[in-house]
């Protein structure tokens, strides 16, 4: 169905809100500040009341909660491994939920259903499908696993259009299927810029620990599970500590509360540092709002991460002109020159994680030069603007 372009194409943006205003959120809430109103009409359909929904109507743009039905209020890595009996009660919630959505459609009218994720995708298909909108599949995350591999192919079957975050990622998930014609088509890769709405706050991180300016301060800032590997940075901080006992560890982020996995998983890593007698040089920091103040005053960032797609708190690393210490995931070889702007190392590859740190402790000169020639990346590679733009054309050619 060919839309008219006579008024601005209603796109309705769902997101499942999770967490704190992580990378996800800041990538839509980007989009939300640059698209040209006159091209798209943006809502934000969401779940539950976050920073991301006050930051999003201060902007004035409509935002929507409708909350998920408990069968379907679940982590998506458990979404992926349910039993008979819970795979049942997930597809009779998700029907009674896209029957709740087709009402709601009725009232907004969107033309477009942007769903950030496999598990939205599926969540709202139908209804999207019933109420005559196009629907385009968002890529953040690559799920391992049977399920997910016969998901993807279904989505792509399914999705008008499905948005990937770097050019080979498509191959990654799809295989050959990428590149038949009727699913090349289909698969749209735009580059994520960086923010360009946060400012610095004037706080002093070093003060507030109470390090000095020849302290090494190394950080990851990530949502706390077991996906993202903050273990293998503490096993390589009890190695590195041995010898460097001026290395401090800042772990930014908090774990999920409504997910059991995510709390456990942060008492374990509580546990580890305390059993290892790490606690004078790992910080467990929680949400923090300063995040560029802070990357301003470390010296490395690192990431332990075993699923990303584009990860955004690298490239906000790289943009403060930072060398880079992260595992060789998703689209990262994209984003990384090994041995010019950082390092990369497999996942679980503690050893190498430890002497790319070393390295970069050991020569402050080779750091500096890193983190210069990982700023002009960014500053080339990922404007925000052309971010917003590129998805501008996405949608519209969509309606051609």
């Amino acid at each position: 169905m060919k839309i008219k372009q006579n008024s601005p194409v209603k796109v309705a943006f769902f997101h499942i809100m999770a967490g704190g205003f992580s990378g996800a959120a800041k990538n839509i809430f980007r989009l939300f500040i640059h698209i040209d109103s006159k091209k798209l009409e943006t809502m934000l359909i969401g779940q539950t009341e976050n920073e991301l929904t006050d930051r999003v109507r201060k902007i004035g743009i409509n935002v929507f909660n409708i909350p998920f039905p408990p069968a379907l209020n679940v982590y998506d890595k458990k979404l992926l491994n349910l039993n008979i009996v819970d795979l049942f009660r997930t597809l009779v919630a998700i029907w009674k939920y896209n029957l709740l959505l087709v009402k709601f459609f009725k009232t907004t009218k969107p033309q477009i259903i942007w769903a950030d994720n496999i598990r939205t995708f599926f969540s709202v298909y139908v209804a999207s499908k019933l109420s005559g909108c196009k629907i385009i599949w968002n890529i953040w995350s690559e799920p391992k696993g049977k399920i997910a591999w016969l998901l993807h192919r279904l989505g792509l079957l399914l999705a008008d259009v499905i948005n990937i975050e770097y050019y080979t990622q498509g191959q990654k998930l799809f295989g050959n299927l990428a590149n038949y014609g009727f699913f090349k088509r289909k698969i749209v890769p735009l580059y994520t810029g960086v923010s360009d709405f946060e400012s610095l706050s004037g706080s002093n991180i070093r003060e507030e620990l109470n390090l000095s300016s020849t302290d090494i301060l190394i950080i990851m800032a990530s949502t706390i599970s077991s996906l993202k590997g903050q273990i293998d940075l503490l096993k390589a901080m009890d190695i590195l500590v041995k010898t460097n006992s001026n290395i401090h560890l800042l772990l930014a982020g908090k774990p999920l509360e409504t997910h059991p996995d995510s709390m456990a998983y942060y008492s374990s890593l509580k546990q580890y540092t305390n059993e290892n007698k790490l606690s004078h040089n790992v910080h467990f920091l929680g949400w923090r709002t300063d995040i560029r103040d802070i990357l301003q005053a470390v010296d490395i960032y690192v990431s332990g991460s075993y699923s990303e797609s584009f990860p955004d708190a690298v490239r906000e690393a790289m943009l403060f002109g930072k060398s880079v210490v992260v595992t060789n995931v998703g689209g990262t070889f994209e984003l990384v020159k090994v041995g010019v702007s950082g390092f990369l190392f497999e996942p679980g590859d503690i050893e190498s994680l430890v002497q790319h740190i070393k390295q970069l402790i050991q020569n402050p000169r080779f750091r500096e030069s890193m983190g210069k020639e990982g700023k002009l990346i960014i500053e080339k590679r990922f404007s925000t603007k052309a971010y917003a733009k590129n998805f501008e054309d996405m949608v519209l050619n969509i309606c051609q």
